[in-house]
């Protein structure tokens, strides 16, 4: 299931102030207390005496000290096949040499391995420590993991040096941006999970598919995963922050009878348990799942299309966070040993604020700190980022027109200042809304009719309305081992795989197709927005971020949360899958044999 935790906390904490440090040390725990001043210690001593001959001293110190406990309960077919808790905790030093002009950072080495120290050296990423810590405890755990930390920051800064220094330097832009001290607390207490209640749930929504005979394969999964940080800088930057995370994930797959492997999936997240669904709903999420899975195996196999497009519910929103919002964060290509900048993926808008990105009746705010919207808690909300600067809130997109990005403390040539966007290791995304001038919005009926229109002006027989796309999260943790990666899933940038797709007649009959993916849609096809719905939903999902994992060696995915309403494209492309596939078993499953 999901892997990563995540940024977010319960609604009451959205209402905390930023504290002083006399506050900051009174709302602490006494172990609490213990840890901070262990970690202010250590920094100390590092920053006066930490230093390898003719090399550069740290600049620059950051201790972030985790405690997670997750709880993970899996069930298939009516049993309980997975349920137990893991806690543990985690230490991560980030170091830097140098100076904030030029330091050891935005510099990529494979040779040093992507996640920090390589196997035969101290971890210092995420670096597994004792669960009964006391100061001195704590302050050997920091010394080895900061003398590591020191080493590789040296090497890279001299490599980093080497590859610059017979080149001219078009990048002359800072590594980094200093800030003043601050502190501040953003917890709340943990909610209690009822664990027999989630594990009876979880058999109970699998025991579903009993009455299914063409589903395949099936599982669900509910996971709560809960994070306590505590973070120290040598700005004297500090934080406490509890973040909170619960997830239900149901994934079922099928294979019809000419081999094409066909899934369906549900997801629901929220910060709080008491924030899923309930349990009535969730017993007709799942069936609904079960019978429109059933219902794809003789459905008629999508052909190739080129016109008007409706993304409507899920679909819009994992369209619009799969491929427009990585581009509304700032990226900085990382020097390499050939001494030039790899060019980065999602990097469209780096050099376009102030040009139009969308049409003109669209905005898209950020609302970071933004908890809830209707009745749904949102997952992407935080207050304070992973490098102790507080959240902002700002309108991205105004009337069409990009007004800045969300970055990160590492400056680039438009944004050359944080405003607490760090996420995971880089810039990310987190919530963001979509609004539209409300002449512009129609209702359902008038949105598919003005689709059927565009169809008749290109003489197309019918349009398409996608409903449901696949997530990448759920893909890479469940999908893809529950089919041996056997499923077809789009490869390609800018390509994503439909699960729920509908050939819409002029008659306004719709038939459901299979074995689809939208192709070649890139961020300027949402320019190409002729109208949206006038009812806007939020949805939560865990995002691939920005900056690969193997570059920022942080998160593999993050929560995130966009609240829109359908979108209609005038042009995309759909094209058939063509894959081959494996032959279906030859007996029917066991199950529903009479012998």
């Amino acid at each position: 299931m999901f892997k990563t935790l995540l940024l977010s906390s319960f609604i009451l904490s959205y209402c905390l102030p930023i504290l002083t440090y006399s506050q900051l040390s009174q709302a602490q725990t006494p172990q609490n207390q213990e840890i901070l001043r262990a970690m202010r210690d250590e920094i100390k001593r590092s920053m006066q005496d930490l230093r390898l001959p003719a090399l550069e001293k740290p600049y620059y110190i950051q201790y972030s000290l985790v405690q997670n406990a997750s709880t993970n309960i899996k069930a298939s077919f009516g049993s309980l096949t997975e349920s137990h808790l893991s806690q543990d905790k985690r230490l991560t030093v980030g170091l830097r040499v140098g100076s904030a002009q030029f330091d050891n950072t935005n510099f990529f080495d494979p040779a040093l391995g992507f996640f920090g120290s390589s196997d035969d050296e101290e971890r210092f990423k995420s670096r597994s420590i004792p669960s009964e810590l006391d100061y001195s405890a704590l302050r050997r755990e920091l010394w080895l993991a900061t003398d590591a930390a020191y080493k590789q920051s040296a090497e890279l800064y001299a490599k980093k040096q080497a590859a610059l220094k017979n080149r001219v330097r078009i990048d002359t832009l800072a590594d980094f941006t200093l800030f003043p001290a601050a502190s501040s607390v953003d917890t709340i207490p943990i909610p209690t999970l009822d664990k027999t209640y989630f594990e009876r749930l979880a058999v109970d929504l699998s025991a579903i598919f009993r009455d299914f005979p063409a589903v395949t394969l099936s599982t669900v999964a509910v996971e709560y995963n809960t994070k306590q940080e505590l973070f120290v800088n040598t700005e004297a930057r500090e934080y406490v922050r509890t973040d909170l995370i619960i997830g239900i994930e149901i994934v079922a797959t099928a294979q019809a009878k000419d081999g094409m492997p066909l899934a369906q999936v549900y997801s629901t997240y929220s910060r709080t348990p008491s924030g899923l669904p309930s349990r009535d709903s969730l017993l007709k999420a799942t069936r609904a799942l079960a019978q429109k899975l059933s219902q794809s195996l003789t459905a008629p196999i999508a052909q190739a299309y080129s016109g008007p497009v409706l993304l409507e519910d899920q679909a819009a929103a994992e369209a619009f966070l799969q491929i427009f919002a990585p581009n509304l964060v700032t990226q900085r290509s990382p020097v390499t040993e050939r001494g030039i900048s790899d060019n980065s993926q999602n990097a469209t808008f780096q050099n376009k604020v102030g040009a139009r990105v969308m049409p003109e009746f669209l905005s898209v705010s950020v609302t970071p700190s933004q908890a809830v919207y209707n009745t749904t808690q949102l997952v992407g909300a935080y207050r304070i980022d992973d490098e102790a600067i507080p959240a902002e809130s700002f309108q991205i997109i105004k009337g069409g027109y990009l007004k800045g990005l969300m970055a990160s403390r590492t400056p680039t040539r438009r944004i050359k200042t944080s405003n607490g966007h760090n996420r995971g290791g880089a810039a990310m995304f987190s919530i963001l809304d979509v609004s539209a001038g409300k002449d512009r919005t129609q209702p359902f009926k008038k949105l598919r009719a003005r689709m059927l229109q565009l169809c008749k002006d290109r003489d197309l027989p019918y349009g398409i309305v996608v409903r449901k796309i696949l997530n990448p999260n759920i893909l890479m943790t469940t999908l893809y081992s529950l089919t041996e990666g056997e499923f077809p899933f789009a490869r390609t940038p800018g390509q994503m795989t439909a699960l729920e797709a509908y050939r819409v007649y002029p008659d306004g009959r719709e038939e459901l197709i299979r074995g689809c993916d939208i192709a070649g849609m890139t961020v300027q096809s949402f320019k190409e927005i002729l109208a949206v719905g006038d009812r806007k939903a939020a949805y939560n999902c865990y995002a691939l971020p920005v900056t690969a994992a193997f570059f920022s060696g942080g998160a593999q995915f993050l929560p995130a949360s966009v609240i829109l309403p359908a979108l209609l494209f005038e042009d995309i492309e759909i094209r058939p899958i063509e894959d081959d596939f494996t032959k279906p078993p030859i007996l029917p499953h066991p199950f529903f044999s009479r012998k």
